[in-house]
């Protein structure tokens, strides 16, 4: 797929990034060297006191001048953007989607499309439930030798941890269902088994904001 996210200097929005950065990035958001970017890692795990209001006002001050920032923001991501006026050029969602509870995705996808220029990307990694539905239904009991591994990556995928549920169920046919449902968006790229983070069961798909 295209690396729509480091191709020039950006502002980048990476919802619940955690520890991961943007694809593109080697291991940290201060690579690559030589781009300019005007970086937003949102995440309520962080230890910041980075608000949105100070990355608008940073923001108005890095378009005069185009060096490298990078913000740790720890914020919930529908606060962020009910909050936020400024848009990006590109929004990162991986392995989040699926957190976003069934009844609020078109409102989670409302509230991307108001912090994203037209024309911007959304970049989304999220778990294929018809590769998942599949190794279900290949199971073969009794004595399959692979039960146990996929028994964790199928519990991981499906539910995660009761603390942190799995939400909303997304399949390439319900990514491009959702996101072109108000006309705000088109999808313009998917990978159907993409590998991320040592698993090949998750879907990236590359959004425009119409």
């Amino acid at each position: 797929m295209k690396n729509f996210l480091v191709d020039s200097n950006k502002t980048i929005l990476n919802i619940a990034a955690g520890k991961i950065v943007p694809i593109g990035f080697s291991e940290s958001i201060n690579e690559p060297y030589h781009m300019k970017h005007f970086i937003v890692q949102l995440d309520p795990m962080y230890y910041s006191d980075h608000t949105p209001e100070h990355i608008e006002s940073s923001h108005t001050a890095w378009l005069k001048n185009k060096t490298k920032v990078a913000f740790l923001c720890p914020v919930d991501a529908y606060e962020f953007m009910e909050r936020i006026f400024m848009n990006f050029d590109n929004v990162s969602i991986y392995r989040f989607l699926e957190h976003v509870s069934f009844t609020k995705v078109p409102y989670f996808i409302y509230l991307v499309s108001t912090v994203l220029k037209k024309g911007g990307i959304v970049d989304v990694i999220v778990p294929n439930y018809e590769t998942l539905a599949k190794m279900i239904i290949s199971e073969d009991f009794p004595g399959d030798k692979d039960f146990e591994a996929h028994n964790i990556l199928l519990t991981t995928e499906l539910l995660n941890e009761p603390s942190c549920p799995h939400a909303s169920i997304w399949t390439p046919d319900r990514i491009k269902y959702f996101w072109e449902l108000e006309d705000r968006f088109k999808l313009i790229e998917i990978n159907n088994n993409f590998d991320f983070d040592g698993r090949d069961i998750y879907i990236r798909a590359i959004m425009e904001r119409i």
